[in-house]
């Protein structure tokens, strides 16, 4: 089922909801999940530069990128 289907689904059965307590739950988690989504893409200007910077670096010097494998093994993890 996709998303969409679920979501038609769930706003259906909210439709049926006269429980006030579980109109305010449903409520507050919208809100959070609001919340979380916008806070996911507020990133500061100082990190985004940052990793712009770095970007650059490696686009001039790329051979200082390690191989994955090779860090883990440098790391001693599996």
């Amino acid at each position: 089922m996709n998303i969409q289907a679920e979501k038609a689904i769930i706003i259906e059965q909210f439709k049926k909801v006269n429980d006030v307590n579980l109109i305010s739950a449903i409520k507050s988690l919208l809100e959070y999940a609001a919340k979380k989504e916008k806070e996911s893409y507020d990133i500061p200007e100082d990190h985004q530069k940052l990793v712009m910077e770095r970007f650059d670096e490696i686009r001039k010097n790329p051979e200082r990128l390690l191989d994955w494998e090779e860090a883990k093994k440098s790391l001693g993890t599996k």
